[in-house]
Order: C-alpha cells, then structure tokens, then sequence
C-alpha cells in the first residue's frame, strides 16, 4: 500500500491517499499531482497487536488471537475489518463498541475476517 500526500500551495489542505495499485496511479500520472509518497508495508503481527491495543475494541483475553489471525495484513484492510466487526452480529452496534460498553466478539471477528480475505 502507498500513502500519498497532496498540499496546495500557500493552502492548508491535505489529502492522503491510499492505494494498492500505485503503478495504474503513476500510468495515469496521478502521482505526479501528489507531493510525497510512502510505501506502508504490511503489519507484522506484534505491530497489528499495538493498533488493536491501542483501538481498544476487544476484550484483553483476545488481542492476542486477534493480532495472530491478521497474518500481515495492510492496515487499511485491518480498519476496514474492525469496522464491519464493530457493527456486531446484527448490525447498529459500533456505538457501543467505540465507546467502551461493549467489546468486538472474537467469533464474529473471525467470521468478517473470513469475509476480508476471500477478496
């Protein structure tokens, strides 16, 4: 995945993109518009554990076997699935999962994932 970064000069404005396809951008000539590019690797296990401890979206009886589940997925794949997690089972429950009431059920968890790496 590669991060980009657009500034317009003498503006305050940012705008971070996120690809996978950075060689269609750069045939294209999308890249050219942006000012910096970085290529984000894919998280570790130990790294996916410290944005999961950090998101403190699961029970601590779970990050673990969360992180380990991951295997070296790009972090923009890892926000997309915590957020098809955080909706819960049946939907409507991210409130209470971003907020702390509630913890993403790591059999649910497993089940988005399954439904991540089809594709």
């Amino acid at each position: 995945m590669h991060l980009a970064f657009f500034l317009f000069q003498g503006k305050k404005l940012l705008v971070i993109g996120t690809t996978s396809q950075v060689s269609f951008l750069d045939s294209v000539d999308v890249c050219d518009a942006f000012s910096v590019t970085y290529q984000v690797p894919k998280l570790k296990t130990e790294d996916a554990k410290k944005v999961l401890e950090q998101l403190k979206v699961f029970s601590e009886d779970n990050v673990d076997a969360a992180a380990k589940a991951l295997n070296d997925m790009p972090i923009k794949k890892l926000y997309m699935l915590i957020e098809m997690a955080a909706q819960g089972e049946h939907g409507g429950a991210a409130e209470a999962i971003y907020s702390g009431r509630e913890k993403i059920k790591i059999s649910h968890f497993y089940d988005c994932l399954q439904d991540i790496v089809r594709y």
